[in-house]
């Protein structure tokens, strides 16, 4: 018998699925939701006597290497490889494995794995024992993290080095461009390679086999305005933001027990509830929360709550969640915790702050409502017509009829109106603007990259300030998409633009906003400006270009022409215009 043989014998197929999906008995076989396609009625079969999966949906099926190449988006050497370990066999180094008629190797996938395995130990055993790390463990040790938590989470530090994990690594055998494709360098004007952490503390993010795909990192220090206070690996092959959620390697058996999510915004906030008993509770990485991060929470149970800052970016964050677990038919509950920054804070203090707050959320919709009516003055006409204009959009969305007509009930019931006239206008109302794609291609549109315009649009809406910092210039674009025209229309002429602006509109602006900061380390001010800073930059230097193009044509016809005083009229008028 061969050493993929061996592994597979060795591996429960059931056992195996069910750390992704929530399987029931059926007969001699198991059934649950398909976790490649989107599905309401279990068609995914898994055969315990044939060490097999088929789905009767999408037709997808094969053995435990197939579903691993599948779920994990593994070639089959690294699902070889991942399956070894969970079975206690020793594969031999170094050589091709045969499956079949083919033969496989190591791929770049499985030496990035490598790579961000070496370095979280590397970056792990600075942590606890180097001098040079004292003020990352005084950190830790003033947020109340305990050492044998800095252990259990791999917590790390990575000096102020410009070249020190590099080094670390190349002595391994790994090259630079395989470093840089982990997302563990980066890559310099002059095309020479750094470090891309230093001076940071160290998180590991592993995917739901818990092996190490990316990490995200803290500075220490807050008194740099120009450091980004966190910082994430770049995506790789094997690190998609999107699609991957912190913790949920070792949340997802208490979530399935449970029978509910927590979803949190930070790494330390997972930590901190997990080490107080919240073992349901899960972070997004490095971006906002998508559809995607959404189906793959529902495989482990379709409720979920959700904890977010009370700032104006956490609310933001907070619709955009709940009108995408209403399009994803996910029952999504928010969670408050009054008087407290985040549920690190409310933990601190006592740890049942956290228990009630779990056991007084509410319904994410009726959270909506009531914050909409508390933000507008419902005792006026236009109170109520702000209100409505904000959530009826939202209503559409819902799919069955009960639910909508409970929630028509609530909205009618708190604006003091008839459920008729709510039912009337409703008619009248569009989903909101992103609601029109089925959630497949919704994801489609999400992973687009944004237009100029609209990237700035989105950094505008997310920090209103930044309207203030816009050139006269700007205003002057030929804009392509009209709700972007008239957004910046509004700012560029109105007072109190943010005032004007309609609900279908202000949907339309939470999801570019969503979509300008995806990709961004952390939605705070700071990093949000320099992006802003950097598009603007950009722009200003493109307009530079446009007229050194249109005054060379001049000046040439005028060359041509012998006309020399036209000739230092126009180098003239040139100077003026770069100066601008």
């Amino acid at each position: 018998m061969n050493q993929v043989e061996e592994v597979k014998n060795k591996i429960d197929i059931v056992e195996l699925i069910s750390g992704y999906l929530t399987l029931k008995k059926a007969g001699i076989n198991y059934k649950g939701l398909c976790p490649f396609h989107n599905e309401k009625t279990p068609s995914f079969m898994v055969s315990p006597e044939r060490q097999g999966f088929k789905c009767f949906g999408c037709s997808a099926g094969g053995d435990v290497f197939t579903f691993v190449e599948m779920i994990e988006c593994m070639e089959f050497y690294d699902s070889l490889k991942f399956l070894a370990e969970k079975a206690g066999i020793e594969l031999k180094k170094d050589k091709p494995f045969s499956y079949g008629e083919k033969k496989f190797e190591p791929s770049e996938k499985s030496r990035i794995f490598e790579i961000n395995d070496l370095s979280a130990k590397f970056y792990h055993k600075i942590l606890t024992d180097h001098p040079k790390a004292e003020p990352a463990r005084k950190y830790l040790r003033d947020r109340g993290i305990k050492k044998e938590t800095i252990v259990d989470w791999k917590l790390g530090y990575a000096p102020n080095s410009w070249d020190l994990i590099l080094k670390f690594l190349t002595a391994r055998g790994f090259s630079d461009k395989e470093i840089f494709r982990a997302g563990l360098l980066v890559l310099g004007d002059k095309g020479k390679y750094w470090d891309r952490f230093r001076g940071r503390i160290m998180f590991p993010i592993s995917n739901i086999s818990g092996q190490i795909v990316a990490f995200t990192s803290r500075v220490i220090d807050d008194s740099d305005p120009k450091a980004a206070k966190y910082l994430n690996s770049a995506e790789s092959p094997i690190y998609i933001k999107g699609k991957t959620i912190y913790g949920l390697d070792r949340a997802r058996n208490e979530i399935r027990q449970s029978g509910k999510s927590i979803m949190v915004e930070g790494n330390m906030d997972v930590i901190a509830c997990q080490a107080a008993g919240f073992k349901n509770v899960v972070a997004t990485s490095g971006t906002a929360l998508t559809s995607d991060q959404l189906k793959i929470l529902a495989r482990y149970s379709p409720d979920i709550i959700f904890s977010f800052d009370s700032d104006a970016a956490g609310k933001t964050a907070l619709k955009r969640a709940i009108t995408l677990a209403l399009q994803n038919d996910i029952n999504a509950r928010v969670l408050t915790l009054p008087g407290f920054k985040d549920p690190d804070e409310a933990i601190k203090s006592d740890p049942k702050n956290f228990s009630q707050a779990i056991k007084n959320s509410k319904s994410a919709l009726e959270y909506w409502i009531d914050t909409a009516v508390l933000e507008n003055d419902i005792a006026d006409v236009s109170g109520k017509k702000n209100v409505s204009k904000e959530i009826l959009p939202v209503l559409k969305i819902i799919s069955n009829d009960l639910e909508r007509e409970y929630y028509i009930k609530y909205l009618a019931k708190k604006l003091s109106l008839s459920e008729s006239s709510i039912l009337s206008q409703l008619k009248k109302t569009s989903e909101p603007q992103l609601s029109n794609y089925s959630p497949d291609e919704l994801s489609k549109v999400e992973n687009q990259k944004l237009s100029f315009e609209r990237r700035v649009a989105g950094l505008v809406w997310q920090d209103k300030n930044l309207a203030n910092e816009l050139p006269p210039a700007f205003f002057d674009l030929n804009f392509t998409d009209q709700i972007v025209k008239d957004f910046f229309d509004l700012i560029k002429f109105g007072e109190d633009w943010s005032k004007k602006i309609s609900s279908p509109t202000k949907t339309y602006l939470d999801g570019l906003a969503m979509q300008a900061t995806k990709d961004l380390d952390q939605t705070e001010d700071e990093i949000i400006k320099k992006e802003f800073n950097s598009l603007m930059k950009s722009f200003a230097e493109k307009k530079k270009e446009k007229i050194k193009t249109n005054f060379a044509a001049d000046i040439a016809a005028a060359e041509a022409a012998g006309d020399r005083d036209k000739i230092k009229q126009l180098m003239k008028e040139f100077q003026s215009a770069i100066i601008k």
